[in-house]
């Protein structure tokens, strides 16, 4: 087991959920995941708010935001 901890695993929720880790960083979070109630609850949160992201960006388009609006909510999720 190597499990890696509250801290890495809270630290890099966002990146396992877009699928920007390698299997060999991910695992490890994963399997904390997997043992810890508070990292899991805090997953779910993670992926909550970025569906509500997603479908507020969706939205914007459909509803033909201002360019610069979208832009700077793009840029917001990537600070």
């Amino acid at each position: 087991m190597s499990d890696c901890g509250c801290d890495k695993a809270q630290a890099n929720i966002y990146e396992l959920l877009r699928g920007e880790l390698c299997s060999e960083e991910s695992a490890p979070i994963r399997e904390h995941l997997d043992s810890c109630p508070n990292c899991r609850d805090e997953e779910t949160v993670c992926i909550s708010l970025t569906d509500v992201v997603r479908r507020a960006c969706e939205e914007e388009r459909e509803n033909c935001a201002p360019a610069d609006l979208r832009d700077a909510i793009l840029r917001g999720l990537n600070a």
